[in-house]
């Protein structure tokens, strides 16, 4: 007996949640008829007991019981990584702090120049700006 499009579509999403690796639903979700139905883009209770579905039905029981594989979880910590990630946050907060410090200079700078009559541009979009390649007073 030749199975009918749907019911191939059904296997493919079968297949799919064995491999935990659905497109319609989320990953993890337990193998039974409803979430098969709802992976090959079906409704919830689409799959019933009816004349062609027996081999659909016999492998979704049969894949619901068997146990789901694990994902793997990291096992060693690689004091290395962490102590580099470490630095990395600290240079983090230090760039931050340096770049709120050099907007409060920047306010400060314009407040100034407004006291004095000058005229002090917007602050938003920087333009205009070229940085030489072989300044040495570019900080990276």
């Amino acid at each position: 007996m030749t199975m009918s499009a749907t019911v191939k579509e059904y296997f493919a999403a079968l297949e799919r949640l064995k491999q935990n690796k659905p497109q319609v639903i989320e990953k993890g979700s337990p193998i039974n008829k409803d979430t098969v139905a709802l992976e090959a883009g079906r409704k919830r209770g689409s799959i019933r007991n009816r004349p062609g579905f027996e081999p659909l039905l016999e492998a979704i029981d049969q894949a619901g019981a068997q146990p789901r594989p694990e994902a793997k979880k990291r096992v060693a910590v690689n004091p290395k990584q962490t102590a580099e990630i470490e630095l990395l946050k600290r240079d983090l907060d230090v760039a931050r702090s340096r770049y709120m410090s050099l907007l409060y200079l920047n306010a400060e700078m314009a407040k100034t120049i407004r006291r004095l009559g000058g005229d002090v541009p917007r602050f938003g979009g920087v333009t205009d700006i070229s940085i030489d390649p072989k300044s040495t007073d570019v900080p990276f």
